[in-house]
């Protein structure tokens, strides 16, 4: 099959350090390549999968890049997989998916989600959901840990990093935090009059640091309090064989389905598993789990199936006066600076 893979304009692909939906695209297009597919990537500057082509947007303007995936994206494509929502919107000529890795998305006809409940509580059970994956074999493993608990992710009370101080300081654990600081008065007020010797911040991570913390650590704590999508720490720290406790929020109990002992009703009850960590699964059957359920290739297999069940059952509407169709009228007459 010939695929375009539609990424942001606001990490490469594949990211550095964060930058979960670019991790996805990244994986996905390697993987797609490897089975003797052809993909056309189009993503931000900079970006260096390995795809078959690759097309860097040459403005920041929504609408114009949507004009230069017009011109650039090749007549016999067989499939649009837009994880940016340009493309679906405009309707194409062409079966396209609008991949949501957050929210609810709206005005397009086929949506795919990265979890049951997020497709259940934003988009009204609509469309399709397919998990995340990740490429088991990037993420350290490491059977010997160490003693301290690791916190990483944003740094903002959504995330409930204040409730993770709670459960190091009633366990007498070494925390550390790890994130990027994203509201300054919560940190200023919940998070910096507690740091110290064994509650430690050190900044965004990234790359072989981040592999060190999560392959190290005793026990990752995935405090959010609010309705995740996914929660990529979570196959991250298992792929590491680290057990990750999580409260029962989003989707959460979806992700940790195979490993109930790991979900946390409660601050309390979270405390109460720190203490008596011997429950935890060991280190191998962590990583097992995520190779068996939420690797790359599982998530390939998924969306490949996902890609030839709608093009068979012909769900995709040929939309004659959509907009994809109207703006490519216009652009043969006047095409776009910095367009092949």
């Amino acid at each position: 099959m010939k695929i375009a893979q539609i990424s942001t304009n606001t990490i490469p692909v594949p990211p550095k350090d964060y930058g979960g939906t670019q991790r996805d695209v990244y994986y996905l297009t390697e993987e797609l390549v490897r089975r003797g597919h052809e993909v056309i990537l189009f993503a931000k500057k900079g970006s260096a999968a390995n795809a078959t082509a690759t097309f860097e947007y040459p403005t920041d303007i929504p609408s114009e890049q949507l004009d230069y995936i017009i011109q650039n994206l090749p007549e016999d494509v067989d499939f649009i997989h837009d994880h940016y929502g340009i493309v679906a919107r405009a309707n194409p000529p062409v079966p396209t998916i609008r991949n949501s890795h957050s929210k609810g998305v709206t005005g397009v006809q086929i949506p795919v989600y990265v979890s049951k409940i997020i497709r259940r509580k934003y988009g009204n059970n609509k469309g399709y959901s397919v998990y995340n994956g990740i490429r088991v074999a990037d993420y350290k493993f490491r059977k010997k840990k160490s003693g301290y608990l690791l916190y990483l992710g944003r740094l903002m009370e959504q995330k409930g990093v204040h409730l993770a101080i709670r459960v190091a300081k009633r366990t007498g654990k070494e925390l550390i935090i790890a994130g990027t600081l994203n509201d300054k008065k919560y940190f200023n007020s919940k998070i910096k009059p507690h740091l110290s010797k064994k509650i430690r911040y050190v900044g965004p991570v990234g790359g072989e640091r981040k592999m060190d913390l999560l392959s190290k650590a005793s026990c990752v704590l995935f405090t959010s309090t609010w309705d995740e999508p996914f929660g990529l720490v979570l196959i991250e720290a298992l792929a590491c064989g680290t057990p990750v406790l999580g409260f029962r929020k989003g989707a959460v109990p979806e992700v940790l389905k195979g490993m109930p002992q790991l979900l946390c009703g409660s601050t309390k009850q979270m405390i109460a598993k720190v203490k008596s960590r011997y429950r935890f699964p060991g280190p191998r059957k962590c990583r097992r789990y995520v190779r068996v359920n939420f690797s790359d290739r599982i998530m390939t297999n998924r969306f490949l199936k996902l890609y030839k069940k709608i093009i068979t059952e012909k769900q995709y509407k040929l939309i004659k006066n959509s907009q994809w169709n109207k703006r490519k009228q216009v652009l043969q007459t006047n095409p776009i600076e910095g367009a092949e």
